[in-house]
């Protein structure tokens, strides 16, 4: 099994592993796991973003499995495409090594720095202390790094853009629904001024009725000392 995302050091970890396998024999697992959304933006994001983000990873990790399937393809290897979405990438591949019954697991490492390897954590480390089989963790160069490299910028350059046009489109859907709000709100202030000018004329009615009771009645009672 390779572990494959967009960096170049998958592409390191997928030549390795296709030049030392046995293609007469042996079959390759391609394996992409991306964040889950409701982890990374859970905290403020809406449902409609978070939705719109997970489509986004999903349109990714497809073209990144598609890439390097016609890669294995083109090599004559036998292979499997396998994605999937988790908090932690190294417990989810973990989990398919136990149920494929998987021999190797080839992934490369990520450049990162001492601390934030310590406060974010390494696959690849998860990765040799908790498989069931083989971890081999590819480190330095392994096939042409330049089209690696160009085709990691490709995949960012379009997810990019997916990510700006959706952040766009929340922006227009919350502008419109502001904008509505305000109306219904205009609407609201309209209907309780016309409301109280209502309460107000019924008021007015009721007292020039009243008036009018006591002048017929004191109409009524000269007629009745008149007479």
């Amino acid at each position: 099994m390779v572990a494959v995302d967009d960096s170049v050091f998958a592409a390191y970890a997928f030549n390795y592993a296709t030049s030392f396998m046995d293609k007469t024999v042996d079959h390759l697992f391609l394996f992409n796991v991306h964040d889950e959304p409701t982890v990374v933006y859970g905290g403020y994001a809406t449902p409609e973003l978070i939705q719109s983000l997970h489509d986004v990873e999903e349109r990714r990790s497809k073209k990144i499995l598609v890439h390097y399937g016609q890669k294995a393809k083109s090599l004559g290897v036998k292979y499997t495409m396998m994605k999937g979405s988790a908090a932690n990438a190294g417990e989810l591949i973990c989990k398919a090594v136990k149920q494929y019954n998987i021999h190797n697991v080839v992934t490369g490492r990520r450049d990162m720095g001492e601390v934030k390897r310590f406060f974010v954590g390494s696959t690849s480390k998860y990765l040799v202390e908790n498989a069931e089989c083989n971890v081999i963790v590819v480190k330095s160069p392994v096939g042409a790094e330049e089209e690696h490299s160009d085709r990691q910028k490709i995949i960012q350059a379009e997810e990019s853009e997916r990510i700006r046009r959706i952040e766009e489109e929340e922006l227009e859907k919350k502008r419109e629904e502001d904008e509505r709000k305000a109306v219904l709100e205009q609407v609201k202030v309209e209907e309780e001024k016309e409301r109280a000018e209502r309460i107000a004329q019924s008021k007015l009615n009721q007292e020039n009725v009243s008036k009018l009771f006591h002048v017929f009645a004191f109409q009524e009672e000269l007629k009745k000392k008149h007479d």
